[in-house]
């Protein structure tokens, strides 16, 4: 996923990564940090195809330190839902890396981000059997390359995928739209990669679209291709608004998923959505 200012998201992608200038010193007098702020609403908080708020609205906040240098950090942090994520509320993603240029039109990126979960553990699913005590918390080193308004990005788990194991995420039990789906084995080594594009299309007006893969290491029927279109307009006094589709393969495994919570609520995981956001950046 490409990490915008606020992913989910995305849109979420997003782990807050934007092309930053090429590396230099400040000019006398001039900082040499940009700390850009941003909040946003969006209608459905979507993580390479997959909802992240059980199809209900996200309010996500977004900081980034970056230095002309070309190193960066950032934190963003969204509400999600305990029905997809056991024992969640809050998403705070920790981040950081360096980028710059080789070239006008060529870019790179490479960092880490820390996906935590207050709170959250696979002990609170309400599935007996299937919640034995694992951490949801993620650590993912990602490496992008852009030219001009294309980007293409790739990144690896170093710790298992959001702690789905053979006791939580099994076959034969893990999954009900395809029993045959499930994690095998351990799922650290899941990897991504994706292209993005984004292009100004007028003034004010960006046109952006996406296009993944999400592989899960040692597991079945649950890899899940992932695509998003999307429009956003820039308003005065900071203020942006976007609005976006999104489609995945839709595995059968994310279909009539049932809630982790209560055990009753179903709801498509990957399912086409259309959803909207509007920004505030400080």
């Amino acid at each position: 996923m490409s990490h915008t200012a606020l992913r989910a998201a995305a849109t979420l992608c997003l782990a807050c990564t934007a092309w930053g200038a090429t590396p230099a010193l400040a000019a006398e007098g001039e900082s040499a940090w940009t700390v850009p702020v941003s909040l946003s609403l969006v209608s459905d908080y979507i993580f390479r195809g997959q909802t992240q708020t059980w199809g209900k609205p996200a309010l996500q906040f977004s900081v980034e330190a970056a230095h002309t240098s070309g190193a960066y950090a950032g934190f963003f942090a969204s509400n999600v839902s305990d029905h997809w994520l056991p024992g969640a509320a809050v998403e705070m993603d920790f981040y950081g890396g360096y980028r710059g240029k080789v070239a006008d039109t060529l870019g790179y990126d490479a960092g880490l981000i820390y996906y935590t979960y207050p709170g959250g553990n696979w002990t609170d699913s309400v599935f007996a059997g299937y919640n034995r005590s694992n951490s949801l918390n993620t650590m993912e080193a990602y490496i992008a390359l852009s030219y001009e308004w294309l980007t293409f990005k790739t990144g690896r788990n170093l710790t298992e995928y959001f702690g789905w194991s053979t006791n939580n995420s099994p076959t034969n039990g893990g999954f009900f739209g395809d029993a045959s789906a499930g994690v095998t084995g351990n799922t650290r080594g899941s990897h991504f990669y994706e292209l993005n594009a984004a292009y100004d299309i007028a003034e004010g007006w960006n046109l952006s679209g996406q296009i993944g893969r999400q592989v899960i290491a040692h597991a079945t029927g649950l890899d899940i291709n992932y695509y998003k279109v999307g429009i956003t307009k820039a308003l005065p006094e900071g203020w942006s608004a976007g609005a976006f589709f999104s489609a995945t393969s839709e595995p059968d495994a994310y279909r009539s998923y049932y809630s982790l919570n209560n055990g009753t609520s179903k709801h498509d995981i990957a399912k086409e959505k259309f959803f909207v956001s509007v920004t505030k950046a400080f």
